[in-house]
């Protein structure tokens, strides 16, 4: 499963109305059903704006369909929620989340595009800390003290990238005869519990002298608890499927006279164990029972439910750019020269107009997919 940044969620509770026959009377089964709160919110030390949603499960005696639609039925009246900094037992930072409408939410059962967030604000010399003494505390207070939320984190810390230490390698001297080439993408976990190894592959198109960039995702792998060692792991980035991204996400414009390759970014996300467990549960069932455990870190006073979770996810980046100048003559590059050939007149993206001006690839006679 993907870790999405982005991820947000909230929950419907079907309702229905039986009729006895033989009163005909109309049994209300909504009763007196008190409010779940749902609460998800994942901290990250590389990020500068932190969410967090907190909304309501609810229980209504109209259509439940309808009443998903209304943003008012998935909020609380009143939300006050803070976030503590706590090292060694001792409250160092204190935050106010404040609340915000963003509209990136996609359509479906619930209201879109709008939706409630609250949030906070680090900064890049003051940002969460991620090691053994420091967690962070989640209190909510619902409704001015009907009831209260609460959830602990650490944050993950000892992620980092450690190859490919110079380019990419996608393709081998002769495509057509010995196949394209694997790069491997070698990580350290750190403190994370499942992990995720995306590519992003920044391009140029240009239209005569002018240009627009462009940048395409690639899922290369992910890895569980059960997959990670302590030491190196290693995810390997097809040559096939690198050519196969760029010759399906480029823009279909005929107007545009050449392409060239501008980055390729590796970027390595990771979990805490209690987002790997609460990703395990949420994921569809195969059993035709459909009955599957819940899990949640968080815990809720006056006898009422939560259900979400508070944990916490790292990222951390690795990008090789292509064409920035080191001294005088010393040039960097994404990927190897067989690969920037294969770019340029290989068989899958030959007929897209990539080419290149670094002089890195055009040593000595003149290569056919250098730009003019």
């Amino acid at each position: 499963m993907n870790l999405k940044q982005g991820i947000l969620f909230s929950f419907m509770a079907l309702t229905f109305t039986m009729l006895v026959s033989s009163c005909k009377e109309d049994i209300d089964l909504t009763g007196d059903a008190q409010e779940t709160a749902v609460v998800y919110g994942l901290l990250n030390q590389a990020d500068s704006v932190h969410f967090v949603k907190i909304n309501r499960a609810f229980i209504s005696n109209d259509n439940s369909l309808v009443t998903a639609q209304i943003p008012d039925s998935n909020y609380f009246q009143n939300v006050d929620a803070t976030i503590k900094e706590i090292v060694n037992g001792n409250v160092v930072r204190t935050w106010i989340l404040k609340d915000t409408i963003i509209d990136n939410k996609e359509p479906g059962a619930f209201y879109a595009p709008e939706q409630k967030l609250y949030y906070f604000k680090t900064t890049a010399s003051q940002p969460l800390i991620a090691n053994a003494n420091t967690q962070y505390k989640l209190d909510v207070n619902i409704n001015e003290g009907e009831f209260t939320v609460s959830g602990n984190t650490k944050l993950i810390a000892g992620m980092s990238i450690t190859q490919p230490q110079s380019y990419f390698t996608f393709a081998t001297s002769d495509v057509a005869t010995k196949g394209y080439a694997t790069s491997a993408i070698g990580f350290n976990k750190g403190d994370a519990f499942v992990a995720n190894v995306k590519i992003e592959i920044t391009i140029k198109e240009f239209i005569g002298s002018n240009f627009t960039t462009k940048t395409l995702d690639w899922n290369v792998g992910d890895l569980n608890s059960s997959s990670l060692s302590t030491s190196t792991n290693l995810v390997n980035a097809n040559g096939k499927t690198f050519y196969t991204v760029i010759r399906d996400g480029v823009t279909n414009d005929p107007n545009i006279t050449k392409r060239m390759l501008k980055s390729i970014k590796i970027v390595l996300t990771g979990g805490s164990e209690d987002l790997e467990k609460y990703m395990k549960l949420v994921a569809p069932s195969s059993s035709l029972a459909q009955t599957k455990p819940t899990f949640t870190n968080l815990t809720a006073t006056n006898d009422r439910k939560v259900v979400g979770i508070f944990s916490a996810r790292s990222t951390t980046t690795l990008s090789k750019e292509d064409w920035i100048l080191f001294g005088v003559s010393t040039y960097k590059v994404a990927i190897d020269k067989n690969s920037m050939k294969e770019l340029g007149i290989g068989s899958l993206t030959g007929s897209l107009l990539f080419c290149t001006d670094n002089p890195q690839y055009n040593v000595g006679t003149p290569e056919q997919y250098f730009c003019n």
